[in-house]
Protein backbone atom coordinates (compact mmCIF):
# COMPACT_ATOMS: atom_id res chain seq x y z
CA UNK A 1 0.00 0.00 0.00
CA UNK A 2 2.76 2.47 0.98
CA UNK A 3 4.72 1.69 -2.17
CA UNK A 4 1.60 2.22 -4.32
CA UNK A 5 0.99 5.56 -2.59
CA UNK A 6 4.61 6.63 -3.08
CA UNK A 7 4.56 5.80 -6.80
CA UNK A 8 1.11 7.36 -7.36
CA UNK A 9 2.28 10.52 -5.63
CA UNK A 10 5.44 10.52 -7.74
CA UNK A 11 3.36 10.22 -10.94
CA UNK A 12 1.17 13.14 -9.83
CA UNK A 13 4.17 15.31 -8.94
CA UNK A 14 6.05 14.55 -12.13
CA UNK A 15 3.08 15.26 -14.42
CA UNK A 16 2.38 18.52 -12.53
CA UNK A 17 6.05 19.35 -13.11
CA UNK A 18 5.50 19.03 -16.87
CA UNK A 19 6.55 15.47 -17.67
CA UNK A 20 4.19 13.89 -20.20
CA UNK A 21 2.66 10.43 -19.93
CA UNK A 22 3.38 8.85 -23.30
CA UNK A 23 1.63 5.60 -22.43
CA UNK A 24 0.08 3.99 -19.36
CA UNK A 25 -0.30 6.00 -16.20
CA UNK A 26 -3.57 4.55 -14.91
CA UNK A 27 -3.70 3.57 -11.25
CA UNK A 28 -6.21 1.62 -9.15
CA UNK A 29 -6.02 2.35 -5.43
CA UNK A 30 -8.32 -0.56 -4.56
CA UNK A 31 -5.93 -3.14 -6.06
CA UNK A 32 -2.71 -1.07 -5.68
CA UNK A 33 -2.22 -1.43 -9.43
CA UNK A 34 -0.09 0.95 -11.47
CA UNK A 35 -0.16 0.48 -15.21
CA UNK A 36 3.29 0.30 -16.83
CA UNK A 37 4.00 3.95 -17.63
CA UNK A 38 6.40 5.65 -20.03
CA UNK A 39 7.12 9.33 -19.36
CA UNK A 40 8.43 11.71 -22.04
CA UNK A 41 9.82 15.27 -21.93
CA UNK A 42 11.47 14.38 -18.62
CA UNK A 43 14.27 16.67 -17.43
CA UNK A 44 17.06 15.78 -14.99
CA UNK A 45 15.47 17.97 -12.29
CA UNK A 46 12.07 16.26 -12.61
CA UNK A 47 10.60 14.77 -9.40
CA UNK A 48 10.69 11.30 -10.99
CA UNK A 49 14.48 11.64 -11.31
CA UNK A 50 14.97 12.47 -7.61
CA UNK A 51 14.78 8.90 -6.27
CA UNK A 52 14.98 5.30 -7.36
CA UNK A 53 11.57 4.26 -8.65
CA UNK A 54 11.31 0.47 -8.08
CA UNK A 55 8.07 0.33 -10.03
CA UNK A 56 6.52 0.28 -13.51
CA UNK A 57 7.48 3.86 -14.39
CA UNK A 58 10.06 4.52 -17.10
CA UNK A 59 11.19 8.14 -17.49
CA UNK A 60 12.78 8.98 -20.85
CA UNK A 61 15.29 11.83 -21.05
CA UNK A 62 16.63 12.82 -24.46
CA UNK A 63 20.08 14.30 -24.98
CA UNK A 64 21.87 16.16 -27.75
CA UNK A 65 25.34 14.80 -26.97
CA UNK A 66 27.02 12.05 -24.98
CA UNK A 67 28.78 14.47 -22.61
CA UNK A 68 25.36 15.63 -21.35
CA UNK A 69 24.42 12.03 -20.58
CA UNK A 70 27.49 11.45 -18.43
CA UNK A 71 27.09 14.82 -16.69
CA UNK A 72 23.48 14.06 -15.70
CA UNK A 73 24.36 10.56 -14.46
CA UNK A 74 27.32 11.81 -12.42
CA UNK A 75 25.32 14.69 -10.88
CA UNK A 76 22.93 12.21 -9.25
CA UNK A 77 23.60 9.56 -6.58
CA UNK A 78 25.04 6.37 -8.07
CA UNK A 79 22.18 4.26 -9.45
CA UNK A 80 21.46 0.63 -8.69
CA UNK A 81 21.15 0.00 -12.43
CA UNK A 82 22.35 1.90 -15.47
CA UNK A 83 20.70 0.99 -18.77
CA UNK A 84 22.43 2.05 -21.98
CA UNK A 85 20.47 1.73 -25.20
CA UNK A 86 22.91 2.16 -28.07
CA UNK A 87 24.72 0.21 -30.77
CA UNK A 88 27.47 2.82 -31.00
CA UNK A 89 30.49 1.12 -29.39
CA UNK A 90 32.28 4.44 -28.87
CA UNK A 91 29.33 5.92 -26.94
CA UNK A 92 28.85 2.75 -24.88
CA UNK A 93 32.54 2.67 -23.91
CA UNK A 94 32.48 6.38 -23.05
CA UNK A 95 29.52 5.96 -20.71
CA UNK A 96 31.00 2.84 -19.09
CA UNK A 97 34.38 4.51 -18.49
CA UNK A 98 32.95 7.75 -17.11
CA UNK A 99 30.11 6.58 -14.85
CA UNK A 100 29.56 4.25 -11.92
CA UNK A 101 26.52 2.12 -11.05
CA UNK A 102 25.66 -1.02 -9.14
CA UNK A 103 25.27 -2.81 -12.46
CA UNK A 104 24.95 -1.86 -16.11
CA UNK A 105 22.93 -3.41 -18.92
CA UNK A 106 23.37 -2.57 -22.58
CA UNK A 107 20.23 -2.72 -24.73
CA UNK A 108 18.27 -4.50 -21.99
CA UNK A 109 16.79 -3.86 -18.54
CA UNK A 110 15.70 -7.18 -17.04
CA UNK A 111 18.27 -9.81 -18.01
CA UNK A 112 20.96 -8.41 -15.71
CA UNK A 113 18.82 -9.14 -12.66
CA UNK A 114 17.57 -12.47 -14.00
CA UNK A 115 21.03 -13.84 -14.85
CA UNK A 116 21.89 -15.93 -11.81
CA UNK A 117 25.65 -15.80 -12.37
CA UNK A 118 25.92 -12.01 -12.68
CA UNK A 119 26.37 -10.20 -9.36
CA UNK A 120 23.43 -7.90 -8.66
CA UNK A 121 23.55 -5.09 -6.13
CA UNK A 122 24.01 -1.40 -5.53
CA UNK A 123 26.84 0.96 -4.76
CA UNK A 124 26.90 3.84 -2.25
CA UNK A 125 23.35 5.25 -1.82
CA UNK A 126 21.72 2.59 -3.98
CA UNK A 127 22.74 -0.24 -1.66
CA UNK A 128 25.65 -2.48 -0.92
CA UNK A 129 26.57 -6.12 -1.28
CA UNK A 130 25.71 -8.49 -4.06
CA UNK A 131 23.26 -11.30 -4.69
CA UNK A 132 23.46 -14.09 -7.28
CA UNK A 133 26.30 -16.42 -8.24
CA UNK A 134 29.68 -16.59 -6.56
CA UNK A 135 29.55 -12.91 -5.55
CA UNK A 136 26.22 -13.47 -3.77
CA UNK A 137 27.56 -16.55 -2.01
CA UNK A 138 30.57 -14.58 -0.79
CA UNK A 139 28.43 -11.60 0.26
CA UNK A 140 26.27 -13.78 2.49
CA UNK A 141 29.11 -15.92 3.83
CA UNK A 142 31.79 -15.30 6.40
CA UNK A 143 35.24 -16.35 5.28
CA UNK A 144 36.92 -16.87 8.62
CA UNK A 145 40.69 -16.58 8.87
CA UNK A 146 42.47 -18.76 11.42
CA UNK A 147 46.20 -18.62 12.14
CA UNK A 148 47.81 -21.14 14.45
CA UNK A 149 51.40 -20.53 15.45
CA UNK A 150 53.65 -23.58 15.78
CA UNK A 151 55.64 -24.12 18.97
CA UNK A 152 58.80 -24.36 16.88
CA UNK A 153 58.20 -21.22 14.83
CA UNK A 154 61.20 -18.98 14.05
CA UNK A 155 58.78 -16.05 14.46
CA UNK A 156 59.22 -16.36 18.23
CA UNK A 157 62.68 -14.85 17.74
CA UNK A 158 60.97 -11.54 16.95
CA UNK A 159 59.28 -11.18 20.32
CA UNK A 160 60.78 -10.37 23.73
CA UNK A 161 62.29 -11.46 25.97
CA UNK A 162 65.49 -11.49 23.94
CA UNK A 163 67.78 -14.06 25.50
CA UNK A 164 71.53 -14.00 24.92
CA UNK A 165 71.08 -16.86 22.46
CA UNK A 166 68.49 -14.89 20.45
CA UNK A 167 70.71 -11.78 20.45
CA UNK A 168 73.63 -13.83 19.06
CA UNK A 169 71.40 -15.28 16.32
CA UNK A 170 70.18 -11.81 15.34
CA UNK A 171 73.77 -10.48 15.17
CA UNK A 172 74.73 -13.41 12.98
CA UNK A 173 71.77 -12.81 10.66
CA UNK A 174 72.53 -9.09 10.42
CA UNK A 175 75.92 -9.86 8.87
CA UNK A 176 74.19 -11.45 5.89
CA UNK A 177 71.43 -8.90 5.38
Amino acid sequence: KKHFERLSSLLNKTTAFGDKIYMGGDTDEETNFIEPTVLMDVTPDSPVMSEEIFGPILPIITFDNIDEVVKVINNKPKPLGLYIFSYNRKNIDFILKNTSAGGTSINDTILHYMHLNLPFGGINNSGFGRTHGEAGFKAFSNQRSILKQSRLSPMKLLYPPYTDRVKKMIKLLMKYI
